[in-house]
């Protein structure tokens, strides 16, 4: 999913460059910057296509309720403990005691 927003992240900054006549170039350069916009559209359509190509359950609507349920019980059920928990493992780091030399 990370690749996604990348991808529409690129996309938005490359739409605004262009926009903002950011490839306003003379004319010997113009192929030059359709060298770097070429590479930068592969880029970002693989981004963006990717997670739908590669991820076949994603259409599936059985798993994404599957999913969607756990991820709510994960916050919400028994009022947070098992995100508690969780964050109290992975997050929390034992604090040093600060003492003045």
């Amino acid at each position: 999913a990370i690749a996604y927003y990348d991808g529409a992240a690129l996309l938005a900054g490359t739409s605004l460059v262009i926009a903002n006549g950011g490839l306003r170039v003379s004319d010997d350069l113009q192929a030059r910057a359709m060298w770097v916009l070429a590479p930068l559209g592969l880029t970002v359509a693989s981004w963006l296509f990717a997670p739908f190509i590669f991820n076949p359950y994603q259409f599936v609507y059985h798993h994404f309720r599957q999913d969607l349920r756990c991820l709510i019980a994960f916050f919400w059920e028994d009022s947070g403990r098992h995100w508690v928990m969780w964050y109290d493992r992975t997050q929390l780091k034992a604090a040093q005691a600060y003492t003045r030399s």
